[in-house]
This record gives structure tokens, sequence and C-alpha cells, in this order.
């Protein structure tokens, strides 16, 4: 079996970028053969995961004039979009309204989350939809001391004091806004965003929410090695206001680190108030629920080992798997 992934390196779907070179991988160990070739047009079947530019929609259809089955990875919705460059919402009509007409080409769409797959149904969704999870390599996400010294030396953070950290754009969705609020509450905390800023990324408020923060918060843009962050650090926060799963709050739950976020729908079935991970939806909220995993040593490692035991089902194997089976099905109707 060939497969070609369509994935067009767009800086706003680094997500579906990331998350396509995992599953790559994956699939390889699988047996499968893998092109991203954009040339390449000897294949059994397409793959895309990422739907912009529009241009990725004339390789859509050459495939389905050609009779070759096409499945989709719905990394990104209309709702995903807003905040996260200059314009978004004001254009979330239009890109939901292209992604709801692109989707419906594909012979069979994937949603990361039973939350995705309610949106894209709310907006009109025809084609046929399964849930599958965007996977974490549980062998790969594990704490290394090494990691975690490079990273903190690289930094200057001081063993002496807690870091919550942070990893993603840096963008209005993602919750940046929230962070100097947040920061103030615990001056006994560091905080430290890890991701890349742009000035496409950065409209007035936000530019305003990083000049506002205080000492105790640093923004040190992307690094090479994202395992490096999650060693280095010792509670996550992602306090973003819309995700489609969540790939980083569970690359730390499998890091072993205790993570606090925002009450999301999304989360439903992966995170557990008090049990896995500790939710907020406030300024206060965050900042209460980070002082406790910060300094309530049994609580966060109790939180810790609950949260790596509840990703089995996230494993990258068992997705590829699974994600094997939708390719023969797919094949099979073909040939019959």
């Amino acid at each position: 079996m060939k497969v070609k992934f369509l994935v067009t390196p767009v800086g706003l779907m680094s997500g579906n970028i990331i998350s396509a070179a995992r599953l790559r991988e994956a699939l390889e160990r699988e047996g499968v053969t893998v092109t991203d070739e954009k040339d390449e047009r000897s294949y059994d079947l397409l793959h895309v995961h990422t739907p912009f530019p529009p241009g990725n929609a004339l390789e859509v259809r050459r495939a389905k004039h050609a009779g070759i089955p096409v499945i989709m990875h719905t990394h990104t919705t209309a709702e995903d979009a807003e905040g996260t460059w200059t314009g978004s919402g004001v254009l979330s009509g239009w890109v939901g309204r292209y992604l709801n007409a692109f989707y419906n080409m594909a012979d069979l769409v994937l949603s990361p989350s039973e939350w995705t797959k309610a949106r894209l149904r709310a907006r009109g969704l025809k084609a046929p939809v399964e849930v599958l999870s965007n996977g974490i390599d549980l062998g790969e996400f594990s704490f290394d001391g090494a990691k975690r010294a490079r990273f903190r030396d690289r930094i200057g953070l001081s063993e002496g004091r807690k870091t919550v950290y942070l990893v993603g754009v840096v963008c209005l969705k993602k919750g940046v806004e929230v962070i100097p609020k947040v920061a103030r509450l615990l001056p006994d905390l560091d905080f430290v965003w890890v991701g890349r800023r742009s000035n496409l990324y950065h409209p007035v408020k936000v530019r305003r929410a990083i000049s506002l923060c205080t000492p105790n918060v640093r923004f040190v843009g992307g690094i090479g090695d994202v395992l490096e962050a999650h060693c280095g650090g010792d509670v996550f926060f992602a306090p973003s206001f819309a995700e489609n799963q969540g790939i980083a709050v569970m690359e730390a739950m499998a890091v072993g680190r205790p993570v606090v976020a925002r009450r999301l729908p999304v989360y439903e079935g992966l995170l557990e108030d008090g049990r896995n991970a500790l939710l907020g939806e406030s300024p206060e909220d965050f900042a209460g629920a980070l002082e406790r995993a910060a300094n309530d040593e049994p609580l966060a490692r109790s939180m810790a080992s609950r949260a790596r035991n509840s990703l089995e089902g996230h494993d990258m194997a068992k997705v590829a798997g699974r994600l094997v089976s939708f390719y023969d099905s797919l094949l099979e109707r073909k040939s019959f």
C-alpha cells in the first residue's frame, strides 16, 4: 500500500505538520509506504493533512477523478482559526464555508475528538466521519533528566524556583492575555512560553499582553526539541480558548507533568478535574490551581501518574493500526 500525504508547510498549520510527521513514522513502522512528494502521481490513497492553500483542492479533485480514495484529517476548524492571526475573527465565516466544502470532498474524514466532529456536523459536513486521536508516542515522550538540565541551563532557570510552562504559538487563542494576570498573582513562580512569535500572530492586543507581563514571565521562541520543554518545566499550563484535541496537553501528560488547563468541552474524556488535571476558567482559578500543582508534591505526583495512564488509548501505535484499517476499508470499497 502506498499513501500520499498532502502536507503543505503553511505557518498557520504547524500543528498539522507535526502531527503528520509523527503519524508518518508510525505508519511506516506498520509497513505502509508514505510519500509527500508534491509531483507524485502513482499512489493508492491520498491522505490530506492541510486544507490550505486553496490550491490543495485541485490535488484532491485530481485524485478523485482518477478513482483514488481520499481521506482527510480535520486538524483545522473555523473555531480553531479564530484568534491566531490578524483578521481571523472577521474571516472565520469564510474559513468555515471553505473548510466545509473542502472536507465534503473526502471519502472519509478523521476528527481528533468528538467535540471537533460535532462542530463539523453543525457546520453542515456530510462526508463520513470517524474519531481518531492525533496520538502520542509514549515511548518517545517520557521524562529525561539530561533534557531537563539542558533546557533550564539554556534559559537560566533556577532549580530553587518552580517553573510553569506553556507550549504553542503565541496568539490570542492560546490565552496570551491571561498570562500577565496570572503571573502577577504568582510572583514566586517562573512562567516560560515556548513557541514561535510572528507579526502575523500579533494583533495589538497580543503585543500589549506581552508588554504587561511581569519579570517572572519569559517568551523564549521555538526550540528544536519540544521534549526538552516538557522535561524542563514543572507544571504545564494550557489557558487556550479552543483546541481540536490538545497535542501539547497530551505530551505534558505523557512526560508526567501536572496539567492546569481551561475547562473546555474538547477535554471531556481526556482531563478529569482533580484526578489527572486541575481545570479552571478565570485568572484566579488558574492561579490557585497552579499554586497547588507546584507546591503540593503528593497531588502533583498522583495527577501525573493518572494522566499518563489516561493516554493508553492514544498511543501512536494503536492510532496507526486503526488508520491502516480505515485505509484497507477504503481500498476494498474502491476495488468492489
